[in-house]
């Protein structure tokens, strides 16, 4: 189906394109158009919030130990260049915590950056909830995501205001208000593995996208993913997928709904804790206490740098701190890396700019002087 699409340009200018949109229902085994030209007016609309800071959630949070003022200073360079809006949300050293604080039952191998990194995210399910906010976007300090993230964001909002993975249609407040629609807890965007619900692989929706990595560029367990989930072959690199989420590890970046915060706080904090935070989601998932989807290839990944760096939770004694540092840094399951393309985007050479223009200006003015017959 073809439909003419408000597309805010970097430049915020307002440029009218044809754009097709496809997803693909496996239940049904066939490619549908979304829905009517009516609901997809309204769908893109509503999408264009994602063009905002905050990517069309309530707010973008992001999780950093105090002392990692390095990562801090990234995190902002690069949303600032992506023209996204962060809070921050200080990580916790898990040492600091009063045995009293720790939830019941709470597994008792757990070590203490583990706690850290579970008290950081309930920090964040909390701010959520005290904020009243209806949906926000929770990414830890450590992370890259493509250069047209807002484009990304754009595609999946009218994905999933229209998905036919829903298990009820949306209401009027959602169809007016909730750009990626209010029926899930969870929506996984930066897994570093993940596993597909071994009996519903026919609950996914596929759609074109044109920032998805190349295959080169993506990594293999998600490769895998996508073809236990039928796509494979020229579809590589130009799909993505959304489906159910049953076993999404790492907590690199997604987001929640209130009532997502509310059931993660319930069952990771007031009832348990049953092993480090990423695993216990993916176990809530699993047991059908949290309903989420995950987006495939993902849409935060991993920047890494070399050395103790990377890691505040295992780091490695036996590595040296400064590894390659940002210059050497690399990210995979992205087309364009927001980081590199920033180096590029603030690159300048002052001084050779004036030595080329004073060139510019010498030869305009031997022009001149031959047209003056000089």
């Amino acid at each position: 189906m073809k439909v003419i699409v408000l597309t805010l340009t970097a430049g915020f200018v307002i440029v009218f394109s044809v754009v097709t949109y496809t997803s693909f229902n496996s239940r049904a085994g066939h490619y549908l158009g979304i829905h009517e030209a009516s609901l997809m007016r309204s769908s893109s609309t509503l999408a264009l919030k994602a063009w905002n800071e905050s990517l069309g959630f309530g707010d973008v949070l992001y999780i950093s130990m105090p002392y990692r003022t390095d990562r801090q200073d990234a995190m902002n360079l690069v949303a600032s260049m992506s023209g996204i809006k962060l809070r921050l949300v200080e990580g916790v050293d898990g040492d600091s915590i009063n045995l009293k604080a720790i939830p019941d039952n709470a597994n008792p191998n757990l070590r203490a950056s583990e706690l850290g990194c579970w008290r950081a995210h309930a920090d964040a399910w909390r701010f959520v909830i005290e904020n009243n906010l209806e949906t926000a976007l929770i990414l830890e300090d450590d992370i890259d995501w493509d250069k047209n993230i807002h484009q990304i964001f754009q595609d999946l909002s009218i994905q999933m205001q229209n998905s036919t993975l829903r298990l009820a249609s949306p209401t009027d407040h959602e169809r007016a208000s909730a750009p990626y629609g209010l029926d899930w807890d969870v929506l996984v965007m930066g897994q570093c593995v993940d596993k597909v619900h071994p009996e519903r692989h026919d609950l996914v929706l596929v759609y074109d996208d044109p920032n998805v990595p190349s295959r080169q560029d993506t990594e293999f367990v998600f490769l895998d993913v996508m073809e236990s989930l039928g796509v494979s072959g020229d579809d590589i690199g130009k799909k993505r997928l959304l489906y159910p989420a049953f076993g999404p590890a790492c907590t690199m970046g997604y987001a929640v709904t209130r009532k997502g915060a509310q059931r993660l706080l319930l069952n990771l904090s007031y009832l348990n804790l049953r092993a480090p935070v990423d695993l216990d989601i993916a176990w809530t998932l699993q047991d059908g206490k949290l309903r989420g989807y995950t987006v495939t290839p993902p849409l935060f990944t991993p920047w890494r740098v070399g050395g103790q760096k990377d890691s505040d939770n295992m780091p490695d004694p036996d590595q040296p701190i400064v590894g390659n540092g940002n210059i050497g840094g690399v990210s995979g399951n992205l087309k364009s890396s927001a980081r590199i393309a920033m180096v590029g985007e603030l690159a300048m050479d002052n001084w050779g700019d004036y030595a080329n223009q004073g060139t510019v200006e010498s030869k305009m003015e031997q022009a001149n002087s031959r047209e003056r017959g000089g």
